[in-house]
């Protein structure tokens, strides 16, 4: 299927664009629409359209907090690329539509799928929680464990009738074969979530770990909990986070993370397993006036990227 990439007009960390990839390099890539839902769903209120420019948002809060990519950071003991032997780029963002969400989903998965068959590691700005349903999909070359990192489990099978929207991302990954195991963090407070869906979750066998839970066990025993000698793919929906760090989102709900306590369950997680993938998703750059969700956003992945080129 044919996508098309336009240019941001601030790349992530000033970053080019790819014109070739080695096995191990890793490209940023935008996408600001996934499935919409109808506007009379039973949500009541259009979501989809409130983090399409998130991709844009989340480049300039990079830019704000790291834009000397060469410098010292203090997160990960040294500069970000360590000593250079992986490539990073910004291909930009897809050209997609609001109200298209087939086409929207055929695009995103034709672009992960044509990073990773030149062994490169996507890394996806988006968007709502439905973008990363094709971008889970792209995996399909061999066995994936998924860590999501999320305020909500997203295990509804349909929400007005639409079975690719944002509260059905995991209930989707876990029909496909590819998906070995799902490890869910950082869940609290009330989602679109019945009993019938955690129940679901449970006896597919994903593991659900709420937040408390994931701070007593601590970095290294989230690190545990995910299956070894596999391809990990990482999801953070940035509600994860405490709305002291990052309000800006669709649903903030106090007790999330701490940067400090999820920064540092990235850095030790990818240390132990790699990185195959990740996608960060559900800034609302409009509540976010101040620009700190997009710059809590961004260093997460600047830890994300930091950790996966030292693995």
């Amino acid at each position: 299927m044919a996508y098309a990439f336009h240019q941001s007009p601030a790349p992530f960390l000033n970053l080019p664009a790819p014109k070739s990839l080695r096995s191990g390099d890793l490209v940023i890539f935008g996408a600001g629409h996934g499935t919409p839902y109808p506007s009379e769903s039973e949500l009541g209120y259009p979501l989809e359209t409130a983090s399409a420019t998130a991709p844009d948002a989340i480049r300039i809060g990079a830019t704000w907090s790291s834009s000397n990519i060469d410098h010292y950071d203090f997160d990960l003991g040294g500069p970000l690329l360590a000593a250079g032997a992986r490539a990073l780029y910004d291909a930009g963002d897809l050209v997609l539509s609001s109200q298209d969400g087939a086409t929207n989903r055929q695009a995103i998965r034709a672009a992960t799928a044509d990073i990773l068959g030149q062994g490169a590691v996507p890394i996806l700005l988006g968007g709502d929680d439905s973008v990363p349903v094709p971008f889970l999909a792209a995996f399909d070359t061999g066995p994936i464990d998924i860590l999501q990192i999320d305020a909500h489990i997203d295990w509804r099978d349909t929400v007005g009738g639409v079975r690719d929207g944002y509260s059905s991302t995991m209930r989707r990954a876990s029909e496909r074969p590819h998906v070995r195991s799902i490890t869910q963090i950082g869940m609290r407070g009330v989602g679109s979530a019945r009993p019938q869906e955690v129940q679901a979750a449970r006896d597919w066998g994903a593991r659900l770990v709420t937040v408390d839970q994931a701070l007593d066990l601590g970095p290294q025993g989230v690190a545990a909990m995910i299956p070894g000698a596999g391809r990990l793919v990482i999801q953070i929906d940035l509600d994860a986070l405490d709305p002291s760090v990052c309000g800006a989102v669709n649903a903030p709900t106090p007790g999330g993370f701490q940067f400090r306590e999820l920064a540092a369950i990235l850095r030790t997680v990818i240390a132990a397993h790699g990185l195959a993938g990740l996608s960060v998703v559900e800034l609302v750059p409009k509540a976010d006036p101040h620009g700190l969700g997009a710059v809590a956003a961004a260093r997460l992945i600047c830890n994300a990227i930091g950790a996966a080129v030292r693995h």
